[in-house]
């Protein structure tokens, strides 16, 4: 694969992870494509050499692995991180409320976002909702919105001087 098709394939998987759980689940499709197996941490597992295999915890976290030819106390092994989630804001459990005829959402820092860089723009939401069925089982599922639906406006100069030298 060349840089330039590299460089597409990163972008279009930033496009398709708004969140932590459409990260989770757009790397499952790459995995699955791959030919790697799904395994459950609550069966016991027989991992074959060279196997490939992944583990998906809380929809947010995923781990995939290649098992090596040679018995892993003989081989040792070799391990890559990365991280799922971004900083940004998250909206708060029962967050919406009323001020006269505006309608307001109450939302909370995640992580160490520039804060700066979320106002006066065009923003949606994305990320997982849960929810209880009509027989009372608790279910998850992703949504995202396409079209924009609101905007964090920015205090105007004269309410805050010093914007331009504090940031």
């Amino acid at each position: 694969m060349n840089d330039k098709a590299q460089v597409q394939e990163l972008i279009d998987f930033i496009d398709a992870s708004p969140s932590p759980w459409h990260a989770v689940a757009t790397m499952e499709q790459a995995l699955q494509a791959a030919s790697f197996i799904r395994l459950s941490e609550k069966q016991a597992w027989q991992i074959k050499p060279q196997g490939r295999y992944y583990i998906i915890r809380d929809d947010s976290s995923i781990i995939a692995f290649v098992a090596g030819q040679k018995p892993l106390v003989e081989n040792g092994y070799k391990i890559i991180g990365a991280h799922t989630d971004s900083p940004g804001l998250r909206i708060k459990p029962r967050a919406l409320y009323k001020s006269g005829e505006i309608l307001r959402m109450g939302v909370e820092v995640y992580g160490g976002p520039i804060l700066a860089t979320f106002t006066d723009r065009d923003l949606s939401f994305a990320g997982r909702i849960s929810y209880r069925n009509e027989t009372g089982e608790i279910k998850s599922q992703l949504v995202r919105f396409e079209q924009s639906l609101l905007r964090l406006p920015n205090l105007a100069i004269h309410m805050n001087r010093t914007v331009n030298e504090d940031g």
